[in-house]
């Protein structure tokens, strides 16, 4: 995925983050690789049907790990080449750094969301593949810091 737009200007970096799981069915797979580390194609579409309660195509499937892998949240690796082809995806260390995004997110659905106990039909929901994040904590640590700018030359020089 580009971090430019169009016109040439530098997207947000947050608005990118949410770009990415605002898609349907991402924050599903991505926690189904937070929760089991490595899955075969075929097991994922089977426990994305299974525990989500629904169906999702091989196709889409496929093009939602497109993505993930474009964007370097997840490899894939080929284990077997004879038919049919055996493919097993994983998360990255910038994909399995979105688990205290979802620890955050978790926490301030608690807050907000008045949501006390699991409601949800699946058990490797969010629920379970992070711990909760305080969102009052961690509230307070932003409140210790100074604001953290980079400058263009900063950003280019750190990676």
């Amino acid at each position: 995925m580009s971090t430019t737009t169009q016109e040439g200007e530098e997207e947000c970096a947050a608005l990118l983050a949410i770009k990415i799981l605002g898609r349907k069915w991402i924050p599903w797979i991505l926690c189904e690789l937070l929760a089991v580390k490595e899955l075969y194609f075929s097991d994922l579409l089977e426990r994305i049907e299974g525990n989500y309660g629904e169906k999702i195509s091989a196709r889409v499937l496929s093009e939602a790990l497109k993505m993930l892998e474009e964007s370097n949240l997840i490899t894939r690796e080929v284990v077997s080449d004879e038919m049919p082809v055996r493919v097993k995806y994983s998360l990255t260390e910038k994909g399995i750094d979105l688990r205290v995004i979802f620890g955050v997110l978790k926490g301030w659905g608690m807050k907000w969301g008045e949501i006390r106990t699991k409601k949800c039909r699946s058990f490797s929901c969010i629920h379970n593949c992070v711990p909760m994040i305080d969102i009052d904590k961690a509230g307070k640590l932003l409140e210790l810091r100074d604001p953290i700018v980079f400058s263009p030359e900063e950003l280019q020089n750190s990676t």
